[in-house]
C-alpha cells in the first residue's frame, strides 16, 4: 500500500471515497472488488478520528429489542458472523453479564424473555466453520452466581443476571487498516494526510475535488464521476465546501469518551448504569448502560454519550472528562473504586446527531446509518453523503453505497457485492487456534511464543511479512524499549508497507505501542530514529514528532 499523490492527480477515477474511516475504506474496497475505480483521500491517518473511538465491541443488536428495531438487529447479527468469517484474527467471541435488580420488567423473567427472543432472532448465528466463532445460547444465571462472577456488584436487590454472547475486536484500528490494505490490493489508489479543502462545479454537478497534501501544502485535483462523503461528523462541513451550498442547519454531535482501566472481570464483559437516560428505548429498563469489558489485560470502559457544540478539529479530552467518567464509573459499580491514577489511557471521538436528538445536555445519537443523495436533497449531481454509526455494520453500510453509485453510474442491477465471504487482508485462517498453534510450533526467526501470538493476532495469515525484515536484518527481531510483544521491525514494516507517516501512526494504529498508554519516551525515540532512517527525518523533525506523539497521552486542561 503506497502512498501516490500524482496518481491520483493523472487520471479520472469512477469514485472518489473521501474519509478514511471505517466506513470509507470498506466501501473503497467494496467498489475496487466489483470493478470500479476507486480513489480513497483521507486528511488525518486511516481510522484516526471517529473509528478510533471505539469500545472493541462487535455486536448483535441485543439492545434494540427495547426499541423494537428488529431489522436493524438482524443486520446487526448477520454482520458480527460476517465479521469473524472475514476477520477471525481480529474479531473474537465474547461473553457478556448483565446484571438484574427488582423482578419483571427490569428483573430476571424479562431478560429470561430477551435471551430466547435474542435466539430466536439470530438462528442463523452459526455457520460451517472455525468452532471458535460458535455463538452459545443466552441465559439466566442465579444472584448468587452473579455475585461471584463480579464480588464488587451492589447486592441490594440483585435478582440475578443475563449471560449472552457478542464479539469484541482485538485491535479496532488495525481492523480499519485490513479494510485499507484490502482495498488497495483490490485496486483501489489510496492515500492518507490528503484533505479535500474544495470543489470545482460544472454547473450543478461535481466534477472534481480539490485536495491539499497536508505533510507539504501543496495543492492537487482529483477527477472523478461520483464523490463519497464518508466524513463523519465533518459531512456537513465537506458538504459545505460546494459552491452551491445546501440548507443550513444546525451541526450538534455526540461526545463519548472510553477509558483504560486496571482488570475489573477476566472472563465477562458486564454493564455497569450509566447516569444518563436511555430517552429513545420503547421498552425501558431505565438508564443506559455503560459496558467494562476485559481487553489486553485491562479493561476497556466505556461509552459516554453527550452533547458537544463546536468544530470537531477542536475536540479534545479534558481531566474534568476523566474525572466525571471515573465518579459515574464508580456510583454504578462500586467494586471499581477507581482512582486517577488507575486510568492510563483514555481515548473518544464524535458522531454527528441532529438538533431533534438533543434532550436535556443528553444526545439521543442514531443508531441507524445515513446515505443521502444530494441529487435529491439539493440538486447536487454525483456527491452521496455517508454516515454510519458502529463498526459492526461498516461492510453491510458499504454494499448498500455501492449499490446506489452502481445505480447513478447508469448501471441498471449493480453487480453483486464479494465481501460478504471475502476474507479481509490476513484473514486467510480457516481456525484460529490451528493457525496460531502452528505458528508457535514453527518459531519463524526464533521468536518468542508471546510475540508471535502477537503478531498472529495483529496480522493474521500476513504476519510472514512482518518476520521477513528480521530474516533480512537481525537487529529488526529486537523488541521496543518497554514493550513484551513490539518489535522493530513492524515499525519497519509499517513505513514501507502500511503508509505511516508519522510516529503517532505508528504508536497508536500500526503497532499496539500506545493502546494501554504512555509507551515511555525512550520507546519514542526508537521509534522515530527508526522511521526517521525510512522516511529522511532530520533531528528537528525526530523531536517534533515526539513532542506531538506525547501529547496523545496528556489530556486536555480545558473545562
Amino acid at each position: 500500500m503506497r502512498r501516490n499523490l500524482s496518481k491520483l492527480s493523472n487520471k479520472e477515477y469512477d469514485l472518489l471515497v473521501i474519509g478514511g474511516g471505517i466506513n470509507g475504506v470498506c466501501i473503497a474496497w467494496d467498489a475496487a472488488l466489483r470493478g470500479l475505480s476507486v480513489a480513497l483521500v483521507e486528511k488525518g491517518d486511516f481510522g484516526e478520528a471517529t473509528s478510533s473511538a471505539t469500545l472493541r465491541i462487535v455486536h448483535g443488536g441485543l439492545r434494540y429489542l427495547q426499541h423494537l428495531d428488529i431489522r436493524r438487529m438482524r443486520e446487526s447479527i448477520r454482520e458480527r458472523t460476517t465479521l469473524m468469517r472475514i476477520a477471525p484474527h481480529l474479531v473474537h467471541r465474547l461473553p457478556f453479564l448483565i446484571p438484574t435488580y427488582g423482578q419483571v420488567r427490569r428483573g430476571p423473567e424479562a431478560m429470561a424473555a430477551a435471551m430466547l427472543i435474542n435466539d430466536l432472532l439470530s438462528y442463523d448465528r452459526n455457520q460451517p466453520g472455525d468452532p471458535e466463532k460458535f455463538i452459545p445460547r443466552g441465559r439466566v444465571i442465579s444472584a448468587y452466581r452473579c455475585s461471584r462472577i463480579l464480588p464488587g456488584l451492589d447486592r441490594k436487590g440483585l435478582t440475578g443476571g443475563a449471560v449472552f454472547y457478542d464479539a469484541q475486536m482485538f485491535n479496532s484500528e488495525r481492523l480499519t487498516l485490513s479494510f485499507a490494505r484490502s482495498a488497495a490490493k483490490a485496486g483501489a489508489d489510496l492515500a492518507n494526510y490528503a484533505e479535500v479543502v474544495g470543489f470545482n462545479l460544472n454547473g450543478r454537478r461535481v466534477d472534481c475535488a480539490r485536495v491539499k497534501d497536508v505533510l507539504t501544502g501543496e495543492e492537487f485535483e482529483v477527477r472523478a464521476k461520483m464523490f463519497a462523503n464518508v466524513t463523519g461528523p465533518w459531512s456537513d462541513i465537506v458538504v459545505g465546501l460546494l459552491r452551491y451550498r445546501p440548507p443550513e442547519r444546525r451541526v450538534v454531535r455526540s461526545k463519548g469518551i472510553q477509558i483504560v482501566a486496571p482488570l475489573l472481570c477476566k472472563d465477562y464483559a458486564f454493564s455497569i448504569p450509566s447516569q444518563q437516560r436511555d430517552a429513545e428505548a420503547v421498552l425501558s429498563r431505565g438508564k443506559r448502560l455503560l459496558f467494562v469489558t476485559p481487553w489486553r489485560g485491562r479493561s476497556l470502559i466505556g461509552t459516554t454519550d453527550t452533547v458537544y457544540r463546536g468544530d470537531p478539529d477542536d475536540f479534545s479530552i479534558t481531566e474534568k472528562d476523566i474525572a466525571d467518567f471515573i465518579a459515574e464509573v464508580n456510583a454504578g459499580y462500586a467494586g471499581a473504586n477507581l482512582k486517577r491514577e488507575d486510568v492510563t489511557f483514555w481515548y473518544g471521538g464524535l458522531r454527528p446527531i441532529t438538533e431533534k436528538c438533543v434532550e436535556a445536555g443528553v444526545s439521543k445519537a442514531s443508531r441507524k446509518y445515513e446515505i443521502t443523495d444530494h441529487a435529491k436533497l439539493d440538486r447536487i449531481q454525483g456527491l452521496i453523503s455517508v454516515v454510519g454509526v458502529k463498526y459492526t455494520t461498516c461492510r453491510f453500510l458499504a454494499e448498500k453505497v455501492v449499490d446506489l453509485v452502481f445505480q447513478k453510474l447508469g448501471y441498471r442491477k449493480p453487480p453483486k457485492t464479494l465481501t460478504r465471504r471475502m476474507p479481509v487482508f490476513g484473514g486467510w485462517i480457516e481456525q484460529f487456534s490451528s493457525f496460531l498453534r502452528r505458528a508457535i510450533r514453527e518459531k519463524p526467526s526464533g521468536l518468542d511464543e508471546r510475540v508471535i501470538e502477537h503478531l498472529v493476532y495483529n496480522h493474521g495469515s500476513q504476519f510472514r511479512r512482518v518476520v521477513r525484515y528480521i530474516e533480512r536484518e537481525r537487529a529488526l527481531g529486537e523488541l521496543l524499549p518497554g514493550s513484551k510483544e513490539v518489535l522493530k521491525a513492524e515499525v519497519v514494516h509499517a513505513v514501507r508497507e502500511e503508509m505511516a507517516l508519522r510516529l503517532k501512526d505508528v504508536v497508536m494504529r500500526r503497532t499496539d505501542l500506545g493502546s494501554l498508554g504512555h509507551p515511555g519516551e525512550e520507546a519514542l525515540r526508537v521509534c522515530a530514529s527508526l522511521m526517521a532512517a525510512e522516511l529522511g527525518w532530520d533531528e528537528a523533525r525526530k523531536r517534533e514528532e515526539v513532542t506531538e506523539a506525547k501529547r496523545l497521552f496528556v489530556p486536555s486542561g480545558g473545562k
